[in-house]
């Protein structure tokens, strides 16, 4: 069994400024930075075989903050560029009002309303797939139980669960998938939780659909509660 642990980056001092960064860096806030050893105390006893993060460096240093905490020995990590957090373009450093104004205009979703100069959202979905794919690839070739830790952004997981929404009658038999999931984005360090199952012998076709089970979505109960404000 393949299982698959995504997290979203610490709280950054824009987040906690309202302030648009994507495709720029970011440094982590304080909070931020307790927020992924929260984390990493709370998942202290789980072995990783494989930790991918986004190449942007709130990402990579919330892994490490995760991962010091870790009572196993981890891989070498993994700068994964389509994790990366989809381009917000002439967006970047404006206040975030400025994406919910768009939001009243278009009567879209977040992660989804059209950014000027930024990356289309269908690339976005494009990239989660590519990565999701490469993720099923590795469950076929497992002869070993695997955990993969994927530390990546807030609109990148928003992305993904939109991608298996309207994948999951075409390429992934999942049971139980909720539409709430759609609606609100994750808050900084929750975690994201799958089991991808292989295809039986490893064969498939263009008709198979790969089991996917998910395990919780957008968790943070490792957070005190005055972290969750």
């Amino acid at each position: 069994m393949f299982v698959a642990t995504f997290v979203r980056h610490g709280e950054t001092k824009l987040n906690a400024a309202k302030i648009i960064q994507s495709r720029t860096h970011g440094e982590l806030s304080e909070k931020g930075i307790l927020m992924a050893e929260h984390l990493g105390r709370h998942l202290t006893h789980e072995r990783f075989t494989r930790v991918y993060t986004s190449d942007l460096q709130r990402c990579h240093d919330t892994t490490l903050n995760i991962l010091k905490h870790s009572s196993h020995p981890h891989p070498e990590l993994v700068l994964e560029k389509n994790l990366r957090e989809r381009d917000y373009g002439d967006l970047e450093f404006k206040p975030t009002q400025a994406i919910y104004d768009i939001c009243s205009e278009t009567g879209l979703d977040t992660h989804a309303v059209p950014l000027p100069g930024g990356e289309p959202y269908e690339e976005t979905k494009k990239r989660t797939a590519k990565f999701l794919n490469m993720l099923g690839k590795l469950a076929d070739a497992s002869s070993e139980p695997e955990h993969a830790l994927v530390v990546t952004h807030g609109a990148w997981l928003m992305c993904m669960m939109d991608y298996l929404a309207d994948s999951r009658n075409t390429h992934y038999d999942i049971e139980e998938f909720q539409d709430k999931w759609l609606k609100n984005g994750p808050p900084n360090t929750a975690t994201t939780r799958f089991l991808i199952h292989p295809f039986k012998n490893g064969n498939a076709n263009e008709k198979s659909k790969r089991k996917l089970q998910i395990v919780h979505v957008y968790d943070t109960t490792h957070l005190p509660e005055h972290f969750k404000n």
